[in-house]
């Protein structure tokens, strides 16, 4: 190879070369100009808009201070309505890099942060789409580790629980590293997931995980304020169960109230946090005289002016702790005193003051407290479901209760003289009266201080989409319950000025009024003030004078023993109640067709309750399976397996019963007879018995004579007391006994209209 040759040939490669080193480098260039356009112009815009609205959420969220808080922010169409704008913007913006530099190293972040605005627009499917997306798609380790972290709130907002439990287990199975950021946002979505099914152990345990990675301070202000509140009921719990150490969770909640206060959040979450560490004080007298202390700072403190309301309700939680009831009474009744705005902190208040009174057992107040609180409370109320369970247990009490005092109280009236009479009823109203006073002098003073109790207060368990149902008048239930206590106030009155005063005319503004008719004025208004209380006229005549009277009060007092004794050992778990509620029930109506069954409820209470006195098992069941022993509940006691058999006997009776059915419908009487009658001789213990017989005896009247279908319906009836075979048998006997007295000498009530299918 000559040396012109070997120029040209390197002078071709070096060309080649320089041209290759150009073309690198003008893609390094365009890769270097797409990440730099992705991530400074439209990703950057977008993800700072969002960083706002997150940090809003935070900063608007409402907070229940008497509930556990929520550890994240819900996500809602209703929460997050305010936000629309800005979330579109960052949908827009964020899907700028897509739609231009799909190359981009930014693409994979502009997925995932369209996913993000998706989900806080309440948009779940398409968020649960692009995170799954990302998570099957995106070669960079740490957006597909917070495509599944995003995914799994995105499942517990949407109340999809199960999936969000299944990627949660996903997640901590993975076996790559995960970042700071990864770690912290797993932890914390773990405990808001924990939080949303309510179990606080675990979210305590995952908030204390994720501190360590928590900068923001407004963030870790509430963690440690939630954790406080989760070890302060911890130790409640204590006091029920012996193997939680209450100083220890006193102790551990008193250090992160501490912490909470320390990171300098809101005044109202420094103010609670406060609040919440004297409670949880000892009761040493050390520490009761330092709690009353700062109690006492904290109600002459004039930032807690709008706080004393929820002050006075803690303090009767600390005498409550102390086991002063009736210092915690008062101090509730205090707080309810207070002008405020606050229903939510109002209705916790009704809610103690039910409790109070129902471990008393005085269920008629615990009842009224429980009534106010449903009332003005909704479902996102601590323990509403329980709540809402004992309010309908003292509804069931109150309603049987009521009609038997009611009805005893009339029937002992009726044995005394007019004169007691009198003399009784006019004592009754002095009182009504007294009462009255009594609640126009509260309601005076509350209207005063601008605190009716429903006067369409702002409720923060409502919902905020329509703030119009703020308002009083929009408000139904509050509207009718303010005409009520006007028209028992003042009676009906026109629509004009100066309603209150009786004449109108001399009521100037020179206040010239002649004092004998501002006399006359006072004593009417007071009159108006009485105007429900009935006289003692009106009461005589509400006392029964006649036997048939009497025995309607008495059917009602037969029927409200039994509920009532049944609501005593079942749901109030009264037993010694219960006990003399279905004594006082079998004495006074001994034909009673439950009495089988409230014998069979005094052996079951004697057995479960050791500690009662004269509680003679063996009698009640002696009396059981003499007097009644064809009822179940005597061959219960012989045989405890019996309602297996009878319910294994149910189902081939039914087959059977249908049968039969079908044979009389056909006009196939004596086949039906001869089924019926097998059922009765192989399956004595069923609970179609009734249907049987009846069915039988309607069979047989095709074949038997009218006055013998006559005489075994009566024989029916009197057997089947109380049953819904027996009011239908009544109405068979009815047009039966008719035809009788037109034709005696009738063989068979063919023509009798029968029907008891089924």
């Amino acid at each position: 190879m000559n040396l012109v040759t070997f120029q040209k040939r390197m002078s071709k490669n070096l060309l080649f070369l320089i041209s290759v080193f150009f073309l690198f480098n003008g893609l390094i260039s365009c890769q270097f100009y797409r990440n730099t356009a992705s991530r400074y112009n439209a990703y950057f815009l977008a993800n700072e808009r969002f960083d706002e609205v997150y940090k809003n959420t935070y900063i608007q969220q409402k907070s229940d201070f008497n509930n556990v808080l929520v550890v994240l922010p819900p996500i809602d169409s209703v929460s997050m309505g305010a936000f629309k704008g800005e979330l579109d913007y960052v949908v827009e913006k964020a899907s700028l890099p897509i739609q231009r530099h799909p190359e981009s190293d930014w693409t994979d972040d502009s997925y995932l942060l369209i996913g993000k605005a998706r989900l806080h627009q309440a948009d779940y499917r398409n968020a649960i789409n692009s995170f799954k997306y990302l998570n099957g798609n995106s070669n960079e380790l740490d957006v597909r580790h917070a495509s599944l972290i995003w995914l799994m709130r995105s499942f517990i907002e949407s109340g999809n629980l199960d999936q969000a439990s299944f990627t949660m287990d996903y997640i901590s199975k993975e076996g790559d590293k995960f970042s700071e950021e990864n770690i912290r946002d797993f932890y914390l979505v773990s405990a808001h997931y924990y939080r949303t099914i309510s179990d606080f152990d675990k979210t305590a345990a995952y908030l204390e995980l994720a501190l360590p990675y928590t900068k923001n301070k407004t963030q870790k202000a509430r963690y440690h304020f939630i954790l406080g509140q989760i070890y302060q009921n911890k130790a409640k719990q204590g006091i029920d169960d012996k193997t939680i150490n209450i100083k220890k969770n006193d102790r551990k909640a008193y250090q992160n109230y501490q912490a909470s206060i320390k990171a300098h959040p809101e005044y109202e979450m420094v103010f609670n946090a406060q609040l919440n560490a004297s409670q949880v004080a000892g009761t040493s007298a050390e520490d009761v005289k330092q709690a009353q202390k700062y109690f006492e700072k904290l109600l002459n403190d004039q930032k807690n002016e709008e706080y004393k309301d929820r002050i006075y309700y803690e303090m009767a939680g600390f005498a409550q702790k102390r086991g002063k009831t009736e210092e915690a009474i008062n101090l509730l009744q205090e707080s309810l005193n207070q002008p405020s705005t606050n229903s939510a902190q109002r209705a916790y208040t009704y809610v103690r003051m039910g409790e109070l009174y129902y471990a008393q057992s005085e269920y008629a107040k615990a009842n009224s407290y429980y009534d106010s609180a449903l009332a003005i409370s909704s479902e996102e109320m601590r323990n509403y479901d329980e709540i809402a369970a004992r309010g309908e247990i003292l509804n069931q009490f109150f309603e049987q209760y009521d009609v038997l005092q009611k009805a005893d109280t009339k029937i002992n009236l009726s044995k005394m003289s007019q004169e007691e009479l009198v003399k009784y009823f006019e004592k009754q109203i002095a009182e009504e009266k007294a009462q009255i006073d009594k609640e126009v002098a509260a309601a005076e003073k509350a209207a005063k201080n601008g605190n009716l109790v429903n006067q369409g207060t702002t409720n923060p368990f409502a919902s905020t989409a329509n703030t119009a149902q703020t308002w009083y008048f929009y408000n139904e239930q509050a509207v009718r319950q303010g005409k009520n206590t006007f028209v028992r106030v003042w009676k009906n009155r026109p629509l004009e000025d100066n309603w209150r005063r009786s004449n109108k005319i001399n009521s100037t503004i020179d206040n010239t009024a002649n004092p004998t008719e501002m006399m006359a004025d006072s004593k009417m208004e007071q009159e108006n003030l009485y105007a429900t209380v009935a006289g003692v006229e009106e009461r005589l005549k509400s006392i029964p004078t006649t036997k048939e009277e009497i025995t309607l009060l008495e059917q009602e007092i037969e029927v409200a023993l039994f509920e009532l004794g049944k609501v005593y050992h079942y749901q109030l778990e009264e037993n010694e109640n219960a006990r003399a509620t279905f004594e006082r029930f079998i004495k006074d109506f001994p034909t009673n067709n439950n009495i089988p069954e409230a014998l069979f409820l005094l052996r079951k209470i004697c057995l479960e309750n050791k500690t009662l006195e004269k509680c003679d098992v063996a009698s009640y069941e002696n009396t059981l399976q003499t007097k009644y022993p064809a009822s179940a509940f005597a061959k219960l006691i012989s045989d405890p397996n019996y309602l297996e058999e009878s319910a294994v006997n149910d189902t081939i009776v039914t087959t059977l019963y249908k049968e039969s059915y079908e044979l009389y419908s056909e006009k196939k009487y004596q086949q039906a007879i001869e089924k019926l009658e097998k059922i009765q001789n192989e399956y004595p213990q069923n609970s179609y018995n009734a249907k049987i017989e009846l069915l039988r005896i309607m069979s047989a009247s095709y074949i038997e004579s009218l006055p013998v279908y006559v005489e075994k319906l009566n024989t029916f009836v009197t057997k089947y007391e109380g049953s819904k075979e027996q009011e239908y048998a009544k109405k068979l006997l009815e047009v039966a006994d008719k035809k009788l007295k037109e034709n005696p000498v009738q063989t068979n009530p063919d023509d009798t209209e029968k029907n008891i299918g089924g």
